[in-house]
């Protein structure tokens, strides 16, 4: 058997494999996580202009309907949607880590979880958009 046959047997078994890691490098936040250990974690993405306007983007197609668009909840009466403009409202923590928890697993009746429409990078820029409607003082440093 030739040298390129021989190793070109093996490269799906390769190309597999290679996908198999780096599934599992872009997924660092547990399956299962409980909101005290989710209040340690921290948010891996730069909090930059293009993180923002990537959350931002997520934001519209996914939270306005029931947040509203600028984020104070004010016109939603169905259900009790916070504001998202004033961290000391939410029910389920304010932290980065807590934020992605909520995000990604739904929270009481009414937060559904968007774990299988946003991926983790997704969902660290959605709660970079949310810093960057709230308070300046819990905003992080911009990075370039």
């Amino acid at each position: 058997m030739s040298f390129i046959r021989k190793h070109t047997a093996i490269a799906p078994f390769c190309i597999a494999l290679i996908a198999v890691f780096a599934t599992a490098a872009e997924q660092s936040v547990p399956e299962k996580l409980e909101r005290e250990e989710a209040r340690k974690l921290e948010n891996p993405v730069a909090y930059s202009k293009g993180s923002i306007r990537e959350g931002r983007k997520s934001y519209l197609r996914l939270c306005q309907d029931c947040h509203g668009f600028d984020g104070r909840a004010q016109a939603v009466r169905d259900f009790d949607a916070p504001n998202l403009r004033t961290p000391n409202v939410w029910r389920y923590g304010s932290s980065d880590g807590e934020l992605f928890l909520t995000i990604r697993d739904g929270a009481g009746h009414d937060m559904p979880p968007f774990r299988k429409r946003l991926d983790e990078t997704k969902t660290w820029q959605l709660v970079h958009y949310l810093r960057s409607i709230g308070p300046k003082e819990l905003r992080p440093a911009m990075q370039p």
